[in-house]
């Protein structure tokens, strides 16, 4: 069973994934402003008149003007389609990876067996790792440090799973666990 520090761990891991989401989210709309970018529902992207916020039949122009300046998205950095693109790939990254990562950290702390030691430290492991990736694939695009920090991530997920399997197996084997 989960001790009190691994569940305290995978709330602050949790907490810290969805605000790098939420700040990648906020720097996708930031570009789509500046650039008035409309998508489709395949997933391009283009200026087009109805993303210009004189156009807009369903939201006051008001909200525009926040969005915009509250975002800084009438200048700066980080504006370009090239950070469109890149910004874009990172929230698909981010959906690929990090679910499966919470969700395998949520169920680990009721496989059977005992809990081991380094699990919440596995748990800051990933977490920092995906927070490095985004940094890399975000600004500084180096590999091959971005394919590492990603590799990280993917090595504790394996390793997680493998235990969580292990500790089914172990109860299986005494008897105290179904598959």
């Amino acid at each position: 069973m989960a001790s009190n520090l691994y569940n305290e761990t995978l709330a602050y891991c949790a907490a810290l994934l969805v605000l790098k989401n939420m700040i990648n989210h906020l720097l996708v709309v930031r570009i789509r402003l500046f650039n008035r970018l409309k998508g489709d529902k395949y997933g391009n992207y283009s200026e087009t008149p109805e993303a210009d916020p004189k156009n807009w039949k369903f939201m006051p122009h008001a909200f525009f003007y926040v969005f915009y300046y509250g975002l800084l998205a009438f200048g700066g950095p980080f504006l370009t389609e090239n950070y469109f693109d890149r910004f874009q790939s990172m929230e698909r990254n981010a959906v690929e990876n990090e679910p499966f990562f919470l969700a395998l950290a949520a169920v680990w702390s009721y496989a059977p067996g005992d809990m081991p030691e380094w699990a919440p430290k596995a748990l800051l492991v990933f977490t920092y790792a995906r927070i490095v990736h985004f940094i890399l694939f975000a600004f500084l695009q180096i590999q091959p440090w971005r394919a590492i920090a990603w590799t990280v991530g993917v090595v504790v997920n394996v390793v997680m799973a493998v235990n969580v399997l292990l500790g089914f197996a172990a109860a299986k084997g005494t008897g105290g666990g179904e598959l």
